[in-house]
């Protein structure tokens, strides 16, 4: 846990002046962007923290449930606000036409609250569902209520997870470690395949539209 504990204490702690309030900014900040680690990544190493007297029970705890929460709270403003007023701006039209958010909202509709609640198992669903929430002007305070119960269950049992098996998560950051200069190159490569991916797929979905299309 070497690594951790450099990284809270040069890092979260001169920026931040506590780090746990440096931990909850971090995790709030980082997650909004797309290609950020799940949240899953942050709760594990969270518990692994606590465990090796890295950061205290409680304020550990709640620096990482709380970042997410704050980030799930910011992605349904970003859908409810943000969107309406890049909806008619170039970006803002490519996303919400985008077919994740598409599935989202239609995920929604037919669910309700339940998509809320079942996007925290599927990795990828997450963000497009909340904003969807937020588009469709669903009640925050509902939004707020159900979306917290749901991470605080979910958090919890992560932060379980990474606490008794802190050690194991120790060794798999030991090997990370070792590799060194072959980290970059490794995340370089995981990104680059992420960015194939969407690509292809962008190409296939808008030639399925073309194809769609009715001829003249």
């Amino acid at each position: 846990m070497e690594v951790l504990q450099v990284f809270i204490e040069r890092v979260l702690v001169p920026i931040f002046g506590e780090p746990h309030l440096g931990l909850f900014m971090f995790v709030w900040f980082s997650a909004v962007f797309p290609l950020a680690p799940p949240e899953e990544a942050f709760t594990l190493l969270g518990g692994a923290c606590i465990a090796h007297d890295i950061l205290h029970p409680f304020w550990g705890s709640g620096a990482v449930i709380g970042g997410i929460i704050a980030t799930d709270l910011t992605q349904y403003w970003m859908g409810r606000g943000g969107l309406k007023l890049l909806g008619t701006t170039k970006i803002g039209k490519r996303f919400i036409a985008s077919r994740a958010f598409r599935r989202a909202c239609r995920s929604f509709g037919r669910r309700g609250i339940w998509a809320i609640v079942g996007c925290r198992f599927f990795f990828g669903t997450r963000a497009p569902t909340y904003m969807a929430t937020g588009f469709m002007r669903f009640s925050f305070a509902r939004f707020a209520l159900v979306d917290s119960s749901v991470v605080l269950l979910h958090g919890l049992l992560f932060l379980g997870v990474g606490y008794l098996f802190s050690e194991q998560i120790d060794a798999i950051l030991e090997f990370v470690k070792r590799l060194g200069i072959w980290n970059l190159v490794v995340l370089l490569g995981v990104i680059g395949l992420v960015a194939v991916i969407k690509l292809r797929k962008r190409q296939r979905w808008q030639q399925t539209d073309e194809d769609d299309r009715p001829t003249a």
